[in-house]
Formats: C-alpha cells, structure tokens, sequence
C-alpha cells in the first residue's frame, strides 16, 4: 500500500515537471498562479512521499521510495513519448 501512495505521488511531482515545461513536453503555458502550484507540487509530493515511505521502516522505506521514483518517471516518460507526434 506505501509503494502505491509513493508511486501517486510521484506520479504527480512528474506532472508537474512536466507541465512546467511546456515547450519541451508539448503543453500550453500554464498561468501564474498555476505555475506557482506546480512548483509547491514538485516540491511537495516528494516530500511527503519520503516522509510516507520511511515511516514504514527506514532504509526499506527509502529504497520503496526509490523503486517507485524509478517506477513512475517510467510511466511518465512513456506517456509523454506517447503523445508525440
């Protein structure tokens, strides 16, 4: 269930990434108030990813944490390869 949540998170800390890049990755440019967002979400959901993960148990909470950085960044680069023309 942890690896879950931090797989969500993280998921959602790409996204953000993502739409904060809106030439490179193909996205419309985001407002202000909107950018703002998605810079506290990059930096948030990270967070508290980390802080989900190690309270399950130390280092295994930090190599689930890892394993689904890895996990999810996959899923995002394939879905944005996917949307390119």
């Amino acid at each position: 269930m942890i690896f879950f949540a931090t797989f969500l998170l993280w998921l959602l800390a790409f996204s953000c990434h993502a739409r904060l890049h809106p030439y490179r990755y193909g996205f419309t440019m985001l407002a202000i108030r909107e950018q703002r967002m998605a810079i506290t979400g990059r930096i948030a959901f990270p967070t508290i990813a980390l802080a989900l993960a190690t309270r399950m148990d130390g280092v295994t909470g930090v190599l689930i944490w890892f394993a689904s950085l890895s996990i999810a960044g996959l899923c995002i680069a394939l879905w944005l390869a996917s949307r390119r023309k």
